[in-house]
């Protein structure tokens, strides 16, 4: 009996864990994640898809603004994009998602920093709303 008691105790405390994280998920809170080697600069964000307008805004006008490549809120790109100042950098976005990738090998410094800034300043963008 009281290896039973154990048993269930555990298994409502494994279930609860579980749907706490499923709970979480559930509410689709932000997550950025940013890596850096000497080689690339990559940044990962997933949001709440009702954000994915305001992401696309602040992609067009901060990232894409010296440009002719534009996105709107039903574009769903996965591609390596080349700006008119010959920066390449590889973009995925979906509903809620995007993903940001640079070599620092192939682009100016200037490349670089610049898309590092539109990822922080995203952070801004996405807590703020």
């Amino acid at each position: 009996m009281k290896k039973y008691t154990v048993s269930l105790a555990l298994g409502l405390m494994m279930i609860a864990g579980l749907s706490a994280c499923f709970h979480h998920r559930h509410h689709n809170d932000m997550s950025i994640r940013v890596s850096e080697d000497e080689d690339e600069f990559e940044m990962e964000a997933d949001y709440r898809k009702k954000q994915t307008h305001d992401v696309q805004v602040y992609l067009n006008n901060r990232l894409l603004s010296n440009s002719s490549v534009r996105f709107n809120e039903e574009d769903f790109v996965d591609k390596e994009i080349t700006l008119d100042d010959n920066t390449t950098f590889y973009i995925n976005t979906n509903p809620g998602e995007l993903n940001i990738r640079i070599d620092k090998n192939e682009n100016s410094e200037e490349s670089c920093e610049r898309v590092k800034r539109f990822c922080k300043g995203l952070e801004i963008v996405l807590k703020d709303n």
